[in-house]
């Protein structure tokens, strides 16, 4: 009994030895190994305008050394709701791009996955439209020499505009309630997810006219909303002329605003904010 006890213990050091060895091993070029990618969007947890949870349809593609999307691990009708895990089997030795991509089902975008670029159609578009909110993150290039795991933030490609008012109250007094806004700004069309540039000439854009929101938490203290829209712009600063309406139920009390030199800036929020029916803007 001892000595067959012992010679099992023997035997299972030996095998353990073996494991620790083969671990330690360099995969061999060309095996497969598991790439396990972390995704999310950032400020999921409070219910706001730019709280991401409308961004919920969830589309990822993987290039190759040349930028050849490997069709058999796009996935183009994914879903996310906050985060979600991707496990992609690639090769060692092979260097890879990722493309992660999010934003609300039907929204007004088209993606290219196979050259990585995004399209806006503006042609239907209105203020205060929270299903334009959307998210990304291109990884860059890497080698894979094994198994490995990495977490990735998605950012938006856009600027947030927002533009607020303290004066609703003397409005009011005055017997005008704005109830709807627009908001006429020039914004680009065309991103390129790999590089992070936009194309094209910016062209100003008419988001239409459509009801103020009154649920959501102006950004600065005290104001309340006007309008609040998505712009793509480029990745560094630069300003623009903005032109803001709001309007009252029976539409009859059009009143039209014009900002100069207003900063913007991809993934940026910008805020416009005073007593913009009866005085200044800050």
């Amino acid at each position: 009994m001892l000595r067959n006890l012992f010679c099992g213990l023997m035997v299972a050091g030996m095998l353990l030895a073996t494991s620790c060895q083969q671990q330690e091993l360099t995969p061999s070029v060309g095996e497969e190994a598991v790439v396990t990618i972390n995704v999310g969007t950032p400020e999921i947890a409070t219910r706001a305008f730019s709280d991401g949870t409308t961004a919920t349809h969830f589309q990822y593609a993987v290039y190759d050394e040349a930028g050849k999307e490997l069709k058999d691990l796009t996935v183009s009708n994914g879903e996310i709701h906050g985060s979600t895990t991707v496990s992609l089997k690639l090769k060692t030795g092979g260097t890879y791009s990722i493309l992660f991509w999010a934003a609300a089902p039907n929204a007004p975008y088209t993606v290219n996955l196979d050259n990585a670029t995004m399209v806006v159609d503006y042609s239907t578009a209105v203020s205060n439209d929270e299903n334009r909110d959307a998210f990304y993150y291109y990884v860059q290039p890497f080698e894979v020499t094994g198994s490995a795991s990495m977490n990735v933030e998605m950012r938006r490609p856009f600027a947030q505009l927002n533009i607020g008012t303290a004066d609703y109250g003397d409005a009011a007094s005055a017997g005008f309630i704005p109830t709807e806004s627009y908001v006429k700004v020039p914004v680009y069309s065309k991103l390129n997810f790999a590089n992070g540039e936009v194309m094209g000439d910016a062209a100003s854009v008419l988001f239409d006219y459509a009801a103020i929101p009154t649920t959501e938490a102006f950004p600065v203290t005290g104001y309340q909303y006007l309008a609040m829209n998505y712009l793509l712009v480029p990745a560094s600063k630069e300003t623009i002329e903005v032109e803001f309406g709001y309007n009252n139920a029976e539409g009859n009390g059009e009143e039209v605003r014009k900002v100069g030199a207003v900063p913007v800036q991809r993934n940026h929020r910008t805020n416009i904010y005073g007593n913009l029916m009866t005085s200044t803007i800050d």
